[in-house]
């Protein structure tokens, strides 16, 4: 009778600790002896990022769940340095930027250096992928014949030009952009990203839009890219931030080996079967996985 209590008590202790493993991700804070949480910010590209690095951890036979759209930069980087995600899709210049404000690297390698340095011990970031999508000028063909096809170009001609940009623009490249090609344009439209600029560029209610070097609108409209030579614009690398240990060494070379398979021209054509075809991501990022054959 004794032993048949023992027992009782033993099995009741085991499905309480079964069962305190199966709430919400982010309460049971993941990590070593959990499951691996991917995460990803409030945008439809860094969703689709976050299933293609969910898939590729399940070829690990990890346990993965993801946790989309959770919120800007500030809110997310505060959940995986405290454990309650496991890795999420960033880009290496803004999270440079987020954590050191007078960071001044600009090329991809010394980026990538200056982040790892500048991370608090909790974060870690592992080797960034080919892919950016980093801030870039574009104009219309039109405008492009007239001899306009560089920042350089842009200098003597600015205070002719409107240009389209999301509103924190001013505050970010304004001097800058004035430093670096002697550039001041006649005015700035605060538009948000996408097609209210590109809309507005075709139409000539600007003459100039900062768009993103992902987005699918660049080449359906025939735009043309303002090349960047004083690299005035830092490199936007795709990277995975993790949280310290969180990972093995199998799991963090499969991110890894997705991170060289993927492009800049991939990740945009990806966008546009979302965009365009209202492809679901999740089928999105299995496909791609699966071509890896990892």
């Amino acid at each position: 009778m004794k032993r048949l209590r023992i027992l009782g008590i033993a099995l009741v202790t085991a499905l309480t600790l079964t069962s305190c493993g199966s709430g919400d991700p982010l309460d049971s804070g993941g990590g070593q002896g959990g499951p691996i949480v991917v995460g990803s910010a409030d945008f439809t590209e860094s969703a689709l990022l976050m299933e293609i690095y969910a898939e590729a951890l399940r070829t690990t036979g990890a346990e993965v769940r993801t946790k989309g759209r959770i919120g800007a930069r500030e809110v997310y980087v505060k959940a995986v340095r405290e454990g309650e995600l496991s890795v999420i899709p960033d880009y290496t210049g803004n999270l440079l930027k987020y954590l050191d404000d007078k960071a001044g690297a600009t090329k991809s390698r010394q980026v990538h250096d200056d982040l790892r340095r500048a991370l608090p011990p909790e974060l870690e970031v592992l080797e960034y992928s080919p892919a950016e999508d980093s801030d870039v000028l574009t104009v219309t063909p039109e405008t492009a014949a007239t001899g306009i096809r560089s920042m350089a170009d842009l200098g003597p001609r600015c205070g002719d030009l409107v240009l389209g940009a999301p509103a924190e623009w001013k505050q970010r490249w304004v001097g800058r952009i004035a430093e670096v090609y002697g550039c001041t344009f006649k005015s700035i439209r605060e538009l948000e990203a996408g097609s209210v600029t590109v809309n507005a560029l075709l139409n000539d209610k600007i003459q100039v839009a900062n768009l993103f070097t992902t987005s699918a609108a660049i080449e359906r409209n025939d735009l043309v890219e303002l090349a960047d030579p004083e690299q005035m614009f830092p490199a936007q690398n795709v990277v995975p931030l993790t949280h310290e240990g969180s990972l093995n060494q199998q799991q963090r070379e499969v991110l890894n080996e997705v991170s060289q398979a993927l492009t800049t021209k991939k990740l945009t054509e990806l966008n546009e079967r979302m965009v365009v075809d209202k492809a679901n991501p999740a089928d999105l990022a299995k496909t791609f996985v699966d071509g890896l054959k990892l």
